[in-house]
């Protein structure tokens, strides 16, 4: 679980950092790494979800 919290703060502290440069230079790159950074962290989040669930699903 350590893992998914540190890599959950790198996300959160890359999107703030990438919005910020945005909003300072109005360059488009900027809000596609934040588009990228999104995808990954939501794909991350179902398969980690779909892992405890299924976890779940053997110990019973």
């Amino acid at each position: 679980m350590i893992i998914i919290r540190l890599l959950f703060v790198l996300a959160c502290i890359a999107l703030a950092l990438s919005g910020a440069l945005y909003f300072l230079t109005g360059e488009k790159r900027y809000l596609q790494f934040v588009w990228k950074v999104l995808k990954f962290g939501v794909i991350l989040i179902v398969v980690f979800g779909a892992l405890m669930v299924a976890e779940r699903l053997v110990l019973l």
